[in-house]
């Protein structure tokens, strides 16, 4: 593995385990989006695009258990909700890897893209802001 990312300060959240793993992930996307924007009609492109969202699949179901580990270790009150939208977004990567693998969408990694960036956004510096104040007792 490269050596560790680090987050970007508008992302961070103030909790040094989390904002490690945002950084893998945010990276792992860029990865993704790299790989998918360049010769996606060639079969050794395709390939590559896939595999590479397999590899982001696979770490965003890694860290969103770690995620959810801490935040009930921590008693975080919305757990149930926040869980609930982990299993969204997986079920929208794994729907886009099924489509990938099966070449039905062509379009997939620009849909991942658009998705992925606009829920990053949402999500880590909307509810992951959310739970890191409940933790670290900010208003």
């Amino acid at each position: 593995m490269p050596n560790t990312p680090i987050i970007d300060p508008k992302y961070s959240i103030g909790i040094d385990a989390m904002d490690a793993q945002h950084a893998r992930w945010i990276q792992l996307i860029e990865e993704f989006r790299s790989i998918g924007s360049d010769h996606l009609l060639e079969e050794a492109g395709f390939n590559s695009a896939a595999h590479a969202l397999e590899e982001l699949l696979k770490y965003t179901k890694t860290h969103f258990a770690s995620e959810e580990q801490y935040l009930a270790s921590h008693h975080y009150p919305d757990l149930e909700a926040h869980k609930l939208r982990h299993r969204e977004l997986e079920a929208v990567v794994a729907k886009l890897l099924d489509e990938t693998h099966e070449h039905k969408v062509k379009g997939a990694p620009l849909k991942l893209n658009l998705f992925v960036t606009i829920w990053l956004l949402e999500h880590i510096m909307g509810e992951d802001n959310q739970y890191a104040r409940f933790i670290l007792g900010k208003p």
